[in-house]
């Protein structure tokens, strides 16, 4: 499945300003952002998820604009803000969209990959996103692909999110938008990100 956008949407989401998925030290946490939920289970069901989507063009409203796939764990009587959760789309920074991965444990750290062009600027940035369940060797992991036609590039490799897989443990797999600053007098406008083809694999 390659990046290419069909006509028309499967969804949308908007997002108002304000809204993010973010946790920092020591003060920061954040998980306000809209989200359409694609599948709900235990975690050690997960076996792949793979979503298409495309935020608008490039203005001088977008910095941080972001959206993309989310993985959510929850655990029977955790707070929402203990939860642990896993994150990657597209996000506007430095006046670019990069391909951008959140991963939080106890706090999140971030990273970005150029995204690079398809040649349609003036439509917006889109991208596909895959993340798989790996093991080798060593244990068990989560990777986190950015897929250009045939060639899946590999962006992330997360280790801790299989450490515990028992029946409490489930995970939300979603589609989410984000919009956490907005220009002096746009705070109303709101972030439209477009969604295509998802896929999530279970295993029984």
């Amino acid at each position: 499945m390659s990046a290419s956008t069909p006509s028309k949407p499967h969804f949308r989401i908007p997002a108002i300003a304000g809204t993010d998925i973010w946790r920092k030290p020591p003060t920061t946490n954040v998980f306000n952002a809209p989200t359409a939920c694609l599948g709900s289970k235990p975690l050690k069901n997960l076996q792949r998820a793979r979503i298409t989507f495309s935020l608008p063009p490039r203005s001088e409203l977008n910095k941080y604009d972001q959206g993309g796939l989310l993985l959510s764990l929850k655990r029977r009587d955790q707070k929402k803000e203990d939860s642990q959760w896993i994150k990657t789309g597209i996000e506007y920074y430095l006046d670019e969209p990069w391909v951008g991965t959140v991963c939080c444990d106890k706090w999140s750290d971030w990273s970005v990959t150029p995204l690079g062009s398809d040649g349609s600027e003036t439509e917006g940035p889109k991208a596909t996103i895959e993340v798989e369940r790996s093991s080798d060797e060593l244990g068990k992991s989560l990777w986190i692909y950015l897929i250009k036609g045939d060639k899946r590039i590999p962006l992330r490799e997360v280790n801790w999110i299989f450490a515990e897989e028992d029946e409490d443990v489930w995970v939300d797999v979603s589609a989410y938008a984000a919009r956490p600053l907005a220009k002096e007098g746009k705070e109303k406008e709101e972030l439209i990100v477009s969604f295509w083809d998802f896929e999530v694999d279970w295993r029984a």
